[in-house]
């Protein structure tokens, strides 16, 4: 089933396990490969049942130091049936992830198209927004949209990187995704190029992005809801109330999606709204909305999104799966296309979760998560006519 080779290995693997786990029984299982790495990699693996002690997390942390400088990794999946004993694999590296080269090249190109897309968004608004204003500069106007929104996804994905190298994760610089109709951009994304070890370690990378865009959607949303200005209803053209584009500038708007975050500030800086006036979104505030529209959509416990990773680091993965779905039923109300190329996405990579996965996660993560999904309610998009029925206060 193996070469000598691999004898030697498996040795020295041993010899890692049995130092710093307590090991029940031990065994080989078939690992499937690909037909490009049958010459590279062994046909099985060492399989360790474990006992559960409470030292297992320190324990993961440092074998997984070791064993990677032999080209494997150890993964730690609850027992079938039972609850005192653990499963440990070892893995063999493939050479991808043990090389884990940048690719700078495709995020550049992304980032380019991207900013050209929302370039090109910004400059079609606010062209239009010269009907109702005309002495506004076109390309102030339009370059303060596309440096708030890129900001605030931009930060978001720092966020993920930032979190990802303080656990010794490598991930890809950031794939901006250019969408030249909307708002410009679907958003963007990182891959994790190396595994990440432990639940807390996943919870961190999932939330911290949604955190950090949330912050400087904040900021911006502030300062841009300071600086909109309202205009009697009559001042805006038909022609401007019926382009998909631009009703998301105009707070009556039947057609954008309410965030009950950004009503609620909205309240604030225009509390005694007449009936006859309309408040015209700056751009600034534009691009606030739509990064807490992101933050929202991101917290969904669906799939690989942000929300899912937090999900996933503090369930199994069958409760996972579960949660995956109903959410993705929820979704289908609010973005159903996002909703099913999300779960297509997971249907064919499900969410391969923590290298340990029996450590639960920290007491003050799971207050934080209770947090997240009180963030994730005030950020969802709800449809106007829901949102009417239930907050109309804000309409």
């Amino acid at each position: 089933m193996f070469n000598e080779d691999n004898f030697g290995v498996f040795s020295q693997i041993d010899d890692v396990v049995e130092r710093f786990f307590t090991v029940t029984s031990k065994s080989y299982r078939p690992f499937p490969q690909k037909q490009s790495q049958r010459s590279l990699q062994p046909n099985v693996i060492p399989s360790y049942e474990i006992l559960r002690r409470s030292d297992l997390s320190s324990s993961m942390s440092t074998a997984n130091n070791q064993l990677r400088e032999l080209g494997y990794v150890p993964l730690l999946r609850p027992h079938p049936t039972l609850e005192s004993r653990g499963m440990l694999y070892i893995i063999p590296l493939s050479n991808k992830i043990l090389e884990a080269k940048q690719n700078v090249k495709t995020p550049l190109i992304l980032f380019g198209l991207t900013l050209i897309s929302v370039t090109f968004v910004g400059i079609m608004i606010w062209d239009m927004f010269k009907q109702i204003q005309p002495g506004v500069n076109l390309i102030i106007t339009s370059l303060l949209y596309v440096a708030s929104l890129i900001g605030i996804v931009g930060i978001h994905e720092i966020g993920h990187l930032t979190a990802s190298r303080i656990h010794g994760v490598k991930a890809s610089w950031p794939y901006f995704i250019p969408f030249p109709f909307g708002y410009g951009t679907m958003g963007a994304f990182i891959s994790q190029k190396t595994p990440i070890k432990s639940r807390n370690d996943l919870f961190d990378v999932g939330l911290a992005g949604p955190i950090f865009g949330l912050i400087i959607a904040l900021f911006f949303t502030i300062i841009g809801l300071w600086i909109s200005i309202t205009v009697p209803t009559t001042a805006v053209p038909e022609n401007l109330r019926q382009n998909i584009i631009f009703s998301n500038l105009i707070s009556s708007s039947p057609d954008r999606l309410r965030i009950l975050l950004f009503e609620i500030i909205t309240l604030f800086f225009f509390p005694n709204l007449e009936t006859n006036m309309e408040i015209i979104l700056h751009p600034m505030a534009l691009a606030g909305y739509i990064g807490l529209l992101l933050t929202g959509l991101n917290l969904i416990p669906i799939g690989q999104l942000d929300g899912g990773h937090v999900a996933r680091s503090l369930v199994s993965e069958k409760n996972h799966r579960t949660i995956t779905y109903i959410s993705a039923l929820l979704m289908m109300f609010i973005n159903p296309i996002l909703a099913i190329l999300v779960l297509v996405m997971y249907s064919q990579t499900g969410h391969a979760g923590p290298l340990d996965d029996l450590s639960s996660v920290s007491l003050s993560r799971k207050t934080i998560a209770a947090f997240a999904v009180i963030l994730m309610i005030l950020c969802l998009p709800i449809p106007a006519d829901i949102f009417r029925l239930l907050f109309p206060t804000f309409m």
